[in-house]
């Protein structure tokens, strides 16, 4: 009979006082998970290995800020900072908290699976050759040099970040070179450089395909907006 499987939204915290050593290795599940997928995961005696050997053995426990602490003081273990033994996983390959985007809590995600980078990064090269790619990279430079950097700072102008508001208070205004006039309608401005797409511009990238979502991150966008 299968094991039945807990979803992350329904994991426990962890419970410190209910262990009183540290495993000593990761489950052999975990490093068969890691050897068919080349994944190196962090040796278990550093402290790394150590926050990653308690995620794997205690499977549906997630660690917040408190719990890492804690454990940090229990066990001895040395860092700086220990939440960052915890975090960063999903760059090893491992599919974790943060691929989730849940937000004040550390885990491994059971059954084990690859991380969104993992899947990027395997195989990952430029398709032209390195002559090619320098001259892209360089044209792409010109341009912001050109657009941005380059701009007298009389020519600069003020725009809505929002533009679909009639707010027109210093909140909602933003410092912006002639270039972005083009963008002016269609996309909210979070600051001078970063820009999100208004609904309708937003609908007209995704038909398309300027913008690709993952089925994941169409439920995320989905929970974020009904709770607003």
């Amino acid at each position: 009979m299968s094991e039945f499987i807990i979803e992350p939204d329904n994991y426990s915290l962890f419970n410190v006082d209910l262990v009183d050593t540290l495993p000593e290795d990761y489950p052999d599940e975990f490093k068969s998970f890691c050897a068919a997928n080349e994944i190196k995961p962090p040796k278990p005696s550093s402290s790394t290995g150590k926050a990653w050997c308690l995620m794997t053995t205690y499977k549906y426990n997630y660690f917040n800020r408190e719990v890492c602490e804690q454990i940090k003081v229990k066990f001895n273990i040395k860092s700086n900072d220990i939440i960052q033994q915890f975090n960063k996983v999903s760059q090893r390959g491992v599919k974790s908290s943060s691929d989730l985007h849940d937000k004040g809590k550390s885990y491994i995600v059971y059954p084990y699976q690859l991380s969104n980078k993992y899947k990027m990064r395997k195989n990952f090269e430029y398709s032209g050759s390195e002559e090619d790619k320098h001259k892209e990279i360089n044209q792409i430079k010109s341009t912001i040099k050109s657009d941005y950097i380059d701009i007298p700072t009389h020519l600069w102008q003020l725009g809505h970040k929002n533009p679909e508001t009639t707010d027109s208070s210093s909140k909602n205004l933003v410092l912006q070179p002639p270039i972005q006039a083009r963008y002016r309608d269609d996309y909210i401005f979070i600051d001078t450089l970063t820009k999100f797409p208004c609904p309708h511009k937003l609908l007209k990238m995704i038909k398309n395909k300027e913008i690709l979502l993952t089925p994941q991150q169409i439920e995320n966008y989905k929970k974020v907006f009904d709770n607003i």
